[in-house]
């Protein structure tokens, strides 16, 4: 594979950092496509999300498959869902505010239960369900904005450049198209070599600007599967389930960037374009077990294996500047202006002020991470019943791998697990029956993935707080519920990085979504 330089977004989160290869992007995509917040019909998000030792609902399909083996009815069941995201970024002293709205359908399923044995047998009863699921939305957007006395995004091109002939800067601007985005700040005169091999600078008109500062990011897609379940109910007391499926990864990451140069001359600002368009399919298998204690308790847990997938990566950059009549002027290694025969500052022409970097196509395979859940379910006769379930997700287990680059996949492995953490959510509800209503409330914590904290000031907890409720109603034909989650986190994001962190500045991001959720089924 070719590697050159990306300007990556780790939206991870939504940290961002240089690197000298593309393997972050990898990781954080992947980690982005497996961050599964909440999920399932309106009763189970009403009540915290999918629980491990709860029975007799749709989202039991993905989630403990032996939870069809309760139901004594087949079922249909649609949930539509509207998601909303709001990003408030503070950035040199500056406040910007984002939301993005993303109606979706979150779950279609079908429940088939079979035909009672007899009840002298011990296996009483099997399902089989069938289910299309959006499992992460990966919906977001955010902007930033301020002055930045400091540094500009070209002091980061030019550490980047340093060990990098000018010769191969040069080479690589083919004919206007660079191959690489150090080349395009160069051949655009961003950046300026002291010597044939470096170091580099800023242009001399703009080592003293200052840079106003503005940008965007703007991230859409996620992941959602096709679910088959079958599952068995051993003498009202063993419920055991297997399911397995086919998921549909995307990951679509748009990025503006723009600076204006205070006091810089004949150079006026420039702007920067990043599209990332990944997609994929894969496989994964799940088995899960609930165990019916007594009338009052019961245990489940289920493991669920990696979605193994395959994926391809369409990586776009563009670099325009503003350049006064398109003529830059000419300094020397030492700083001075470079005069012609008559004693005037010397100038070259630009042919063009906007190149659009080579695009990179490349295809890998990706592994999610393992998970493995483990709850108890309290029932108050018919009264209702409280729940909570313990996740575990092993994100150091993720992979990013090419059949023929060991050392790409050695570099994809070493970032994941020096950069992750395995963690275990937590997910707890409860639900109160009055007749034929339904009042629901649960809480979520998922802690930090993330075990390094890309230079941002002071210590960053990622960690996710949720807090759910919901209402239903049911009859013996059909019924019907709506729930609502409320989800908060704090995540940051740097639009580069220097050697010195001293020298540039991060976007402190508090973030914040609902999720609205309803779900109709009818049995038959």
């Amino acid at each position: 594979m070719r590697i050159h330089h990306l300007f990556v977004g780790i939206i991870v989160g939504m940290t961002a950092t240089h690197v000298y290869s593309q393997s972050r992007l990898y990781s954080n995509a992947a980690s982005q496509l497996s961050q599964i917040t909440q999920n399932g019909t309106a009763r189970f998000q009403g009540v915290g999300g999918n629980h491990a030792a709860l029975g007799a609902d749709a989202s039991n399909i993905f989630g403990n498959p032996a939870g069809i083996a309760f139901f004594n009815r087949s079922e249909i069941s649609l949930s539509p869902t509207v998601y909303s995201i709001n990003n408030k970024a503070d950035y040199i002293g500056n406040t910007t505010t984002d939301q993005k709205v993303n109606p979706n359908l979150s779950q279609f399923s079908l429940i088939l239960a079979g035909n009672p044995q007899s009840y002298n047998r011990e296996w009483r009863r099997t399902s089989f369900g069938i289910s299309y699921s959006r499992q992460v939305n990966a919906n977001t957007q955010f902007s930033y904005g301020g002055t930045n006395n400091r540094s500009s995004i070209i002091d980061d091109i030019a550490e980047l450049a340093n060990g990098v002939s000018v010769t191969t800067l040069e080479n690589d601007y083919n004919k206007g198209r660079p191959f690489s985005i150090e080349s395009a700040f160069y051949n655009l005169y961003q950046i300026d070599a002291l010597s044939a091999n470096g170091p580099y600078r800023r242009p001399i008109p703009l080592s003293r600007s200052s840079f106003q500062q503005n940008g965007s990011i703007e991230l859409s897609g996620g992941s959602s599967q096709w679910t088959f379940a079958y599952a068995g109910n051993y003498a009202d007391k063993l419920y055991l389930g297997v399911s397995g499926g086919f998921s549909r990864h995307t990951y679509v990451r748009q990025q503006n960037y723009a600076e204006r140069f205070v006091n810089g001359g004949a150079f006026r600002g420039l702007d920067y374009r990043e599209d990332i368009n990944i997609n994929g399919t894969g496989v994964f298998l799940s088995a899960g077990v609930i165990y019916k204690a007594n009338d009052f308790l019961q245990l489940g847990a289920s493991l669920h294996s990696p979605t193994w997938s395959n994926m391809q990566m369409t990586y776009e950059e563009e670099l325009g500047v503003d350049v006064n009549n398109n003529r830059v002027p000419i300094f020397d290694s030492n700083g001075n202006p470079v005069t012609n025969g008559q004693g005037q500052q010397a100038f070259d022409q630009l042919p063009t002020n906007r190149v659009t970097i080579e695009p990179y196509d490349f295809q890998y395979s990706m592994r999610t991470p393992l998970r493995a859940t483990g709850g108890a379910t309290f029932f108050f006769g018919k009264k209702g019943f409280i729940t909570a379930t313990a996740e575990y997700v092993g994100y150091k287990g993720m992979g990013i791998s090419t059949s023929d680059d060991n050392q790409f996949r050695s570099n994809n492995r070493r970032l994941i697990q020096s950069g992750y953490n395995n963690v275990v959510n937590l997910r707890a509800g409860g639900e109160a029956r009055l007749n034929t209503f339904r009042v629901r409330a649960g809480v979520g914590y998922m802690p930090n993935i993330y075990s390094q904290n890309y230079n941002v000031e002071g210590k960053l907890n990622r960690a996710k707080i949720s807090f759910s409720g919901g209402l239903g109603y049911r009859n013996e034909r059909f019924y019907f519920d709506l729930a609502g989650t409320y989800l908060m986190t704090k995540d940051a994001f740097a639009p580069y990085q220097l050697n010195d962190p001293n020298n540039y500045f991060s976007a402190q991001l508090n973030v914040s979504s609902i999720n609205v959720v309803s779900t109709i089924g009818l049995f038959f």
